[in-house]
């Protein structure tokens, strides 16, 4: 284990009552201009508003307070601030704002997520909002990556029709870096066109295997690890919510192991992806993919000695 990016909390959102009620009552299906102008004066109230950054500096201590003593020589953790897709639309923007700024003072927290159950009502109605939002904030602040839950969904939890947009709004609309989930990717529209914009993009999947079987039910052929994999589709072994559902990266990779029988090479190269396609900085990637070749050097050393029978009893050691 050398890197793992986490959550701990949603990020901080201010209340404006009077810049709010513009938010909270866009149309559905409201187009980007519209949004837009409903957003930018909450938007400028909270860049200038004292309590609003006192909650960003807050919610950044907090995350250094309980990252203290993590970091070594071997093992780096980083976070991700998120929002909660069943608030209110001005409560998720005014904690998108939060999070946007937290990762944009470039320290512990290094991307920004949006989470909760996918197939609810509100998170449905206001899906394409959602995105919008992102949008927004994206142009302010172009630098912050963005780590989407989008597609966490399967036939039977929403109308069929709600299948067919969530993947393609977070990379297209949101401008996601990474997608977690995508199950739903072969029910999207032009589904084809979408995994050739994904491979071009580089736009990398988080696979949680656990999480989809046991949340959607979704397993073995029925997952779409196979569909990136062909298509190129770079991605990543993850686990989600492992508090929850008691299951850890060492496990996720033996049902990806066991189940899709990569070859070697291919196994190793998901193993460097995680590294790749981190938030760190190019420095500290560097670093870190360096130290992961040496890892690997070692091991793949061991496991020739004991293929070889090199390591077969204390007394072969002596020689």
């Amino acid at each position: 284990m050398q890197y793992i990016e986490t959550m701990l909390s949603d990020a901080p959102a201010s209340d404006n009552p009077a810049l709010s009620k513009a938010i909270n009552e866009l149309p559905v299906g409201a187009n980007q201009a519209q949004v837009d102008a409903a957003l930018a004066p909450l938007y400028e109230f909270l860049i200038g508003d004292k309590a609003t950054g006192k909650g960003v500096a807050d919610y950044l201590d907090s995350v250094d307070a309980a990252a203290a003593g993590i970091d070594d020589g071997d093992f780096k953790m980083r976070y991700q601030a998120y929002v909660v897709r069943s608030e209110t639309p001005a409560k998720v923007f005014a904690g998108l704002y939060s999070a946007f700024a937290a990762v944009n003072a470039r320290r512990r927290v290094v991307a920004v997520n949006i989470v909760g159950p996918e197939n609810g009502i509100v998170a449905m109605r206001d899906y394409s909002l959602h995105m919008r939002m992102f949008a927004f904030l994206k142009r302010k602040y172009p630098d912050v990556r963005l780590s989407l839950h989008a597609g966490e969904l399967t036939l039977g939890m929403v109308p069929p029709e709600g299948l067919q947009s969530h993947v393609r709004e977070a990379v297209e609309v949101a401008g996601a870096d990474r997608i977690g989930h995508g199950v739903d990717i072969v029910y999207e529209r032009d589904a084809v066109g979408l995994l050739r914009t994904m491979r071009e993009r580089r736009v990398i999947v988080e696979i949680n295997l656990t999480s989809n079987a046991f949340i959607l039910g979704v397993k073995n052929e029925a997952h779409p690890v196979q569909v990136y994999r062909q298509q190129g589709v770079p991605f990543v072994i993850s686990t989600d919510d492992a508090g929850v559902s008691r299951n850890n990266l060492s496990g996720e990779y033996m049902l990806y192991a066991s189940r899709y029988k990569p070859s070697y090479d291919a196994l190793k190269e998901t193993v460097f992806n995680s590294i790749r396609y981190s938030f760190l900085s190019e420095a500290e990637k560097a670093a870190e993919l360096k130290s992961l070749a040496q890892r690997f050097a070692v091991f793949e050393a061991r496991a020739r000695e004991l293929a070889s029978g090199g390591a077969s009893s204390p007394q072969t050691k002596q020689k």
